[in-house]
């Protein structure tokens, strides 16, 4: 028995590591032990360990994902080390030369060779192993869903993309029910299916996938997930966990924050003070779980009792996008079986308009009601085509009172930079960091509200170029620069400015070595909320100019800022 370590890099991520997971159901299939580790393990932990698998995400963690193999190989020989994922993939000489790390797995692992077995398994097709992401204390959004693929790769081989790198060829994988029935069977139930799939479209075997799907009880207006529960859920977990000898501290503390929680829904007065003795009896113990076992049968019994047992809907979610490009009646009306929620469909470019809405559509007239859409930017768009995008997916979504829809702008790097400081050709600087002001109102999304469209992104192309050229500050405290009078005082010298000195003066805040010298205009990407709720900074002193307007102001009566804010 080899004892393996999974490590994945301590940054913020939605998703598990699906190449971890797998890699973790192939080496229990061996009868290994399996360990999973998000950021830097201890000596003591890396010291037992016969060999470390370092995942990647995007190529801008590259130096956190570099620092973290860096720190594995200084307590282990580094041809036991192993290292993947996508930035390692895209990235496997600077990878090589910044860790001394040879073992590279780029790609898919349609071969188990590539990690130095002769069994030939391809455990890019085998099922996720749930298990582990017991092992660690970081939570991912989203933990109520299977991940799976129907279909991998994807025919497009967009330049922006790295999918044709990743995943070079397109196939089905023809397996969606062992997927999801594997991971019922040894983890339990989840509520939704998300697919991870690049381009389902192009399947030729769209109806089975989807009579597969809705065979695994993913039926359209039919509640039928009802939660496991979770006191059996724990102590499934707790048995496997012990029978590998693996930590169950994480997964106990997991629990008892549960449990403490749950215990008030409990209504017996005696019963609910048989349950915070069992509570006091784990706080007061060394080995919590212990107790926890001791118990097990009224645990069991009373979360029974009382747990959540309303039916609920499953959803099915396409996560990676829906090609509009592709979508006709017939193959919408395949996927409109699916309860799908939401239905996302790409639109990255003005020229994708008419075959995007006409997606829309007939989604529509199919019964989807859910809608999302990613749109790609700073890529060869510009500024103005954006605006246009935008607009469009609020017009169309306003059209119908029952749709529930929003956007989700996603900036464009390149697949190959460690970075995200790529400008776009019609972007620059200023107007990107003040896009991002406008986004983070929202958590990065853009909502189907046209009101709060034309107050955010402005009624024209122009007036969102203005709002771009804003300082950032007046960009995300609106409200207040507006009642106050800065954002007016602000457009009325910006509009002062001629077009060259416009251009002039958004290069100067990119950080551009340009001459632009109205010191005015620029004092007021200088003031920040905190001035004017302190008074220390008014409209009135960058409104009076002259000694004669100074004077005027005298009978002038303020109302105080913080009482404005």
């Amino acid at each position: 028995m080899k004892r393996i370590l999974l490590v994945e890099p301590d940054y913020c991520n939605k998703f598990p590591p699906i190449g971890l997971m797998k890699i973790a159901t192939y080496h229990k299939m061996r009868g290994d032990y399996v360990e999973f580790y998000k950021g830097l393990a201890p000596f003591q932990t890396i010291a037992k360990m016969d060999r470390v698998y370092v995942t990647s995400t995007f190529t801008f963690f590259f130096d956190t994902t570099v620092e973290t193999i860096l720190h594995y190989t200084r307590y282990i020989d580094k041809n036991s080390i192993f290292i993947g994922g996508i930035a390692v993939t895209l990235l496997a000489d600077e990878f090589k030369a910044k860790t001394g790390v040879e073992n590279v797995i780029s790609g898919q692992l349609h071969d188990s060779s590539k990690l130095g077995y002769d069994d030939l398994i391809n455990i890019d097709m085998l099922p996720l192993d749930y298990d582990i992401l017991d092992d660690i204390e970081y939570e991912y959004n989203i933990d109520d869903n299977f991940f799976a693929y129907t279909t991998r790769g994807c025919k497009r081989g967009c330049a922006f993309c790295a999918v044709n790198t990743l995943e070079p060829c397109y196939f089905e994988t023809n397996n969606i029910v062992e997927q999801v029935s594997y991971v019922r069977n040894n983890f339990g139930d989840k509520r939704n299916l998300m697919l991870m799939d690049n381009n389902t479209l192009f399947s030729e075997e769209l109806e089975k996938i989807c009579t597969e799907i809705i065979s695994l009880g993913f039926v359209k207006d039919d509640a039928n997930y009802i939660q496991e529960n979770p006191a059996e859920i724990f102590f499934s977990k707790i048995d496997r966990r012990i029978s590998r000898n693996n930590s169950t501290w994480i997964v106990t503390d997991k629990f008892i924050l549960f449990f403490k929680k749950f215990i008030s829904r409990v209504k017996k007065e005696s019963l609910q003070q048989s349950l915070t003795n069992i509570i006091d009896e784990i706080d007061d113990s060394e080995y919590p779980l212990g107790v926890l076992l001791k118990h097990k049968e009224i645990i069991t019994e009373v979360v029974e009792k009382y747990r959540a047992k309303k039916p609920l809907q499953r959803y099915v979610d396409f996560n990676q996008g829906i090609d509009a490009r592709l979508v006709t009646n017939e193959n919408m009306r395949i996927l409109s079986q699916l309860p799908l929620k939401p239905l996302r469909l790409a639109y990255d470019n003005t020229t994708m308009t008419s075959a995007y809405i006409n997606a829309f559509r007939i989604a529509y007239d199919f019964g989807i009601r859910h809608f999302s859409n990613y749109m790609l930017y700073n890529y060869d768009d510009s500024p103005d085509d954006f605006w246009q995008r935008v607009n469009t997916n609020v017009l169309l979504y306003n059209e119908f009172d029952d749709v529930s829809a929003f956007s989700f702008p996603m900036k464009y790097a390149p697949v190959d930079k460690t970075n995200r400081a790529y400008i776009g050709v019609y972007w620059n600087k200023k107007y990107l960091s003040a896009l991002n002001v406008i986004l983070n109102v929202t958590k990065g999304v853009i909502a189907k509200e046209h009101d709060f469209f034309e107050r955010a992104y402005g009624r024209t192309p122009g007036e969102f170029q203005e709002i771009l050229s804003m300082p950032n500050e007046f960009i995300k405290y609106r409200d207040l620069f507006d009642e106050i009078g800065f954002i007016d005082l602000w457009k009325s010298e910006y509009r002062k400015l001629s077009v060259k000195e416009q251009v002039l003066l958004i290069r100067s805040l990119s950080g551009e070595d340009v001459e632009f010298d109205n010191a005015h205009i620029l004092s007021f990407y200088k003031i920040t909320k905190h001035q004017v709720e302190t008074q220390k900074v008014s409209v009135l002193s960058y409104q009076l100019k002259s000694e004669n307007e100074r004077e005027a102001a005298k009978s002038i009566t303020i109302k105080p800022v913080a009482s404005l804010a």
